[in-house]
């Protein structure tokens, strides 16, 4: 399978948005620079090129926020409790926050 086939700038900026994440701030959780999530976001409705622990992320994450029903509502105060742990835990205990939350998961 394509790394990348599945998954549009379109999408991520969904995601980002339901979440109410900076781009910055989406960047630090997945790893990655916030250049990579700008050029992923520009890219529209093309696939882009996500590797490792971010696509896995941004998959589970499309998933639970641009899938289910109610993910987007949801999302939001997952996205705020992301930017918090991110200025007093750290990006691990922000990326945990993620995944749970991806994974579908109370916590």
């Amino acid at each position: 399978m394509n790394a990348h086939a599945d998954l549009s700038g379109h999408e991520i900026r969904a995601i980002r948005q339901a979440l109410g994440l900076t781009m910055a701030q989406l960047a630090l959780v997945l790893g990655v620079h916030p250049s990579s999530v700008q050029r992923w976001e520009l890219a529209g409705k093309q696939a882009v090129k996500v590797e490792g622990v971010a696509l896995t992320v941004l998959l589970a994450l499309r998933q639970r926020v641009i899938e289910e029903a109610n993910g987007k509502r949801v999302a939001a105060a997952k996205g705020r409790e992301v930017s918090n742990k991110l200025a007093t835990g750290g990006v691990l205990l922000a990326l945990a926050v993620l995944v749970i939350f991806a994974a579908g998961r109370k916590g």
